[in-house]
């Protein structure tokens, strides 16, 4: 699960990783890991001489870390916002150190739930010409995947290495929704909507010459989630297709290949 309003970028050039609790300098107020907070470990632009390595009587100078019964310290002071004492970087945490401001999560799965649904809301609401609204379908698959694979319904035989997520809306035509399902990424496209029409219960009149098509759309653009012979795993490998996205399922005339209506379907 991930979530991508959380966290700040260590500001260090040559790492840049992601940090979840990063640590500002007091110096130069720019955001660092734990491997590159002290200002000799970033080339601080700020004035720290004040606080350089002190020796005395063969004695290194530490801020120390006030949890009762901890010896520890660190060059740099690391500040809890909650209580406004200084730790160590093993008790940084709030609930490391008893912090009197820590609140524990009254039910971390339902705020899970609430995060992700207003993630998605928002990547919903932003409005997307045809063929760019699939940039948003990678982090929004990432978001969602979690949960399809949690209620998804398909063929319990196939192994979960091979198994692709969809939450998949239905033709206008049924009064349900959506429904999220797993196929095999060895299956054609065309395979995965006889298999989707199947699970879903849709009608699929695909073998009937003159009838309207049973197809899959991004739910993004309305574009086809591709050729009906191609392989889902070579969708998947081109990035065309993401685990854990939403497609539309569908009828369309023969002639069309865009499903222009894409937007006045929900979940």
């Amino acid at each position: 699960m991930e979530y991508p309003n959380l966290g700040k970028h260590c500001q260090e050039s040559t790492c840049n990783q992601l940090d979840f609790l990063p640590i500002k300098c007091q110096f130069c107020s720019a955001n660092f890991c734990k491997d590159h907070f002290l200002p000799q470990h970033h080339q601080c632009p700020g004035d720290y001489s004040k606080i350089k390595l002190q020796v005395s009587d063969n004695v290194n100078y530490r801020y120390p870390c006030q949890h009762s019964g901890c010896t520890s310290g660190e060059l740099a002071p690391v500040i809890c916002s909650g209580c406004s004492n200084n730790f160590c970087l093993s008790h940084r945490h709030q609930i490391d150190h008893g912090c009197t401001a820590y609140k524990p999560p009254e039910n971390a799965m339902a705020e899970a739930d609430v995060k992700m649904k207003k993630i998605t809301e928002r990547l919903d609401s932003t409005p997307a010409k045809k063929g760019q609204g699939r940039k948003s379908d990678k982090l929004s698959a990432k978001v969602q995947l979690m949960k399809l694979k949690q209620k998804s319904c398909g063929d319990q035989g196939l192994p979960q290495e091979e198994r692709v997520y969809l939450m998949v809306l239905l033709p206008k035509s049924y009064s349900a929704t959506g429904q999220p399902v797993f196929v095999s990424h060895h299956w054609t496209v065309g395979k995965a909507i006889d298999a989707t029409a199947n699970i879903t219960k849709v009608a699929n009149h695909n073998n009937i010459l003159g009838a309207d098509k049973l197809m899959l759309f991004h739910a993004s653009d309305g574009s086809k989630l591709g050729p009906m012979d191609q392989t889902l795993k070579s969708l998947l490998d081109d990035q065309q297709i993401y685990n854990g996205q939403t497609v539309i399922l569908e009828y369309l005339q023969q002639d069309k290949d865009c499903l222009c209506t894409f937007k006045n379907y929900k979940v």
